[in-house]
């Protein structure tokens, strides 16, 4: 699955129930042009494969964030 930043942000909406405000502008200094990510090479080196996508990811670290808004106890 590839997933661009509005496509991420749509999902991110619509796990949390939120909107998130957003403004596209130019790329930054130092921003990547580019990034990609494949978890084949730990498949095959580890025999790990991913479990979750990445909207199961994204619901887990907002149910997290949400039960604990100020983050770890300390």
């Amino acid at each position: 699955m590839i997933a661009g930043g509005q496509e991420r942000r749509r999902d991110d909406e619509q796990t949390s129930g939120r909107t998130i405000p957003f403004q596209i502008v130019p790329r930054r200094p130092g921003d990547i042009a580019e990034c990609w990510a494949d978890s084949s090479k730990a498949e095959r080196e580890l025999g790990w494969k991913a479990q979750k996508t990445l909207a199961d990811m994204m619901a887990d670290t907002w149910r997290w964030q949400s039960n604990n808004p100020q983050g770890y106890a300390i």
